[in-house]
């Protein structure tokens, strides 16, 4: 087997025990501004997931308001620098999670009177202080895609935040981060139980290519007036939440299961109307396809099942979208799976076959690129947010609980 890219770092049994001895008198300390001063980090190995170096040995990272504002080996520092030396551990981006609906009040994302909800949004329900994000961040989960559930096939725009306390304005990473759709309808999500139209997948797909194509002459209606080519559009304030997603600035993520509802997702929306979009959940046999999904380029965000049985075997699904060059990153649906258990996740997909340096791929950068935020997170590069956690092992061994965790800047985690 291939050496991992972090094996010989903290993997011998007395030092495990000795980070679960630290988990029981870690020290949580509360979210802080960020130091005045400068940072050291000195790690054993820093796993930058960019550039010429993604595995850096005797790796350092300085931050500083915040940002990431170098990254290398004897980085010139002034005397009032704190330094953090790690000479044993291994040092990563922050983790990101795709698809949770947690962090906002309780029962709050779903309203599935109607079944297309485009102008609802979870940046309304997202709380200063979230129990479920905080263990999250305790966690390395340093970045959430806030999401509406799955009640109606369109259920709303969701929300980009860091995890932790603080206030929402400190917290957004963007609004919209995406419009959720949902097209699971065979005995569930969004199955609309008033019987009316979207009840099953003839009349959810045929409302979805009605509703959306209006969207697109809307938004194109007034990209035409704007430019001084035809009259003033009637303002319709249904629609107009959705001329950033045709604009490509956020994508559309998707509830989807198996080969069925990804390939009606890419029919409908890329295919269609060329909107950028992620499949998530996209478990089952998905990987059926996996030649097509390559090709198309299209973004799989698995999880919270890392695996499908077929014919009397147990297939793992990221391993396989990953073998045939799809981008693969995981999630965990939270609160169906808690958020902290985003690298267990992880875990698992290596179990089921996915190659380790993919697995931390697929909780660091591929997420970020799926929603176009890899400009601030999910690497260790300058003018990068300074969202960085250190392990004490095998960050996929969840035996080895975080030693540190920095978002933005702010110190989350500490071990005194």
């Amino acid at each position: 087997m291939p050496k991992r890219p972090y094996e010989g770092i903290g993997e011998t049994m007395s030092r495990r025990i000795h980070s679960l001895i630290l988990a029981l008198f870690a020290a949580t300390a509360p979210a802080q501004e960020p130091d005045t001063r400068a940072t050291l980090i000195r790690a054993g190995k820093v796993l930058t997931m960019a550039g010429k170096e993604p595995v850096m040995l005797d790796g350092e990272v300085l931050v500083r308001a915040g940002k990431i504002v170098a990254v290398g080996r004897a980085i010139p520092v002034g005397k009032d620098t704190i330094i953090r030396d790690f000479p044993d551990q291994i040092l990563v981006p922050g983790f990101v999670e795709l698809h949770c609906h947690v962090g906002v009040s309780s029962g709050d994302t779903n309203d599935t009177v109607l079944p297309h909800n485009m102008d609802l949004r979870t940046i309304d329900t997202v709380m200063k202080n979230s129990d479920e994000l905080l263990d999250a961040a305790r966690a390395g989960v340093t970045t959430a895609l806030i999401i509406p559930g799955s009640g109606s096939t369109i259920g709303g725009l969701g929300t980009i935040v860091k995890t932790g306390h603080g206030l929402l304005k400190d917290r957004l990473v963007r609004y919209p981060g995406a419009l959720k759709i949902a097209l699971h309808a065979r005995g569930g999500n969004p199955a609309r139980a008033a019987g009316d139209l979207g009840s099953g997948r003839l009349g959810l797909h045929y409302m979805l290519k009605v509703v959306m194509a209006e969207a697109r002459d809307y938004h194109h209606a007034w990209t035409k007036h704007e430019g001084g080519g035809g009259p003033r559009p009637k303002f319709n304030p249904r629609l107009d939440p959705l001329r950033g997603l045709f604009r490509r600035e956020f994508p559309v993520i998707l509830h989807a299961y198996g080969q069925n509802d990804t390939m009606t997702a890419i029919r409908i929306l890329k295919w269609g109307l060329e909107l950028p979009i992620v499949i998530s959940h996209g478990v089952y046999d998905s990987f059926k396809i996996k030649a097509e999904l390559s090709k198309q380029g299209v973004p799989m965000n698995l999880g919270p099942r890392q695996y499908e049985f077929y014919h009397g075997a147990f297939v793992g699904n990221a391993a396989e979208l990953q073998e045939a060059g799809v981008p693969v990153s995981i999630c965990t649906d939270a609160p169906v799976v808690a958020a902290d258990q985003l690298p267990l996740q992880a875990a698992m997909a290596v179990r089921m076959g996915l190659d380790d340096w993919a697995a931390l791929r697929g909780l660091t950068i591929e997420p970020s690129k799926a929603v176009f935020i890899d400009d601030r997170v999910g690497s260790i590069e300058p003018g990068k947010d300074a969202d960085l956690v250190v392990f004490p092992g095998d960050p996929l061994d969840p035996r080895n609980p975080p030693s540190m965790v920095m978002i933005d800047g702010r110190m989350i985690v500490e071990h005194q």
